[in-house]
């Protein structure tokens, strides 16, 4: 589904991104986890092809089903945002049009791929709704971004990312800005959307045990470089990497004992 091939990306002289190399299958959960400066959420913006402005590719190259992302124009690039790759944002209050209800982000993104009436856009985003497990569709499609909790906006925000029927969705920190319940609300919907639909997933976190709970592959990043990459069994209980084993002995514990250490029953 994806494939990066030895990615380099800086800021002015400052490289955020060195020479990561990794691939997603079609309907896998790709964890990223590092600490914030990471290059994480850099990561994803290189796939997407939004760069900040001070950001640039230096090289290496991003492959979405074989064709090379790097050298598409931006025509081309926004054929294929929304209807084969979306992604979903740390704050969805802060990346949804405040001035729009949900239901008219509903209708403007999907009109961009496909003819659809206003109605038929309606009864879709009624059907994604019910299918992420939100009450009352309709009473959300009629909200604007601000009237919405922040799991139930962040649910919305996920339900219009996948309208089109993407094969990869990108997640940068979905869930760092929520409630600890809600964060698993938010957890369970991405999973149970990659059940139903198979759609690969690539997730980027600070938070080891979000990671832990979703990703089927995981990768560490620290200063930019990719330290750890293996099977999430492997990471979390046989790290190799100094950077990987201090992130999971910070992981806190409700017994007080590090992650990997025997219980006495």
């Amino acid at each position: 589904m994806l494939e990066i091939r030895n990615l380099s990306a800086a800021y002015g002289e400052s490289g955020a991104v060195k020479q990561v190399s990794f691939s997603v299958e079609p309907g896998q959960i790709v964890g990223i986890v590092g600490e914030s400066g990471s290059g994480k959420s850099t990561l994803l913006k290189c796939i997407m092809g939004l760069p900040d402005g001070r950001g640039r590719i230096l090289g290496g190259d991003i492959l979405l089903k074989g064709r090379s992302l790097l050298a598409m124009g931006e025509a081309e690039l926004q054929k294929l945002r929304g209807k084969e790759l979306a992604m979903v944002f740390q704050n969805p209050e802060l990346s949804l049009d405040p001035l729009w209800t949900i239901e008219k982000t509903f209708y403007e993104s999907i009109r961009v791929h496909s003819p659809v009436t206003k109605a038929q856009a309606r009864q879709q985003g009624i059907g994604l709704l019910k299918a992420l497990d939100l009450a009352d569709p309709e009473k959300v499609l009629a909200s604007y971004p601000f009237e919405l909790s922040g799991g139930m906006c962040q649910r919305a925000a996920i339900a219009i990312a996948v309208a089109n029927g993407p094969g990869l969705l990108l997640a940068d920190e979905p869930t760092s800005a929520l409630d600890v319940t809600v964060q698993k609300q938010v957890i369970d919907t991405m999973m149970s959307l990659r059940d139903r639909s198979g759609t690969a997933i690539l997730i980027v976190s600070h938070n080891m045990g979000v990671i832990a709970r979703m990703a089927d592959m995981v990768g560490v990043m620290k200063d930019g470089e990719l330290v750890e990459w293996g099977r999430k069994e492997q990471v979390l209980y046989e790290p190799s990497h100094p950077y990987t084993k201090a992130l999971i002995r910070s992981v806190p514990r409700m017994d007080g004992r590090l992650p990997g250490e025997a219980s006495d029953d």
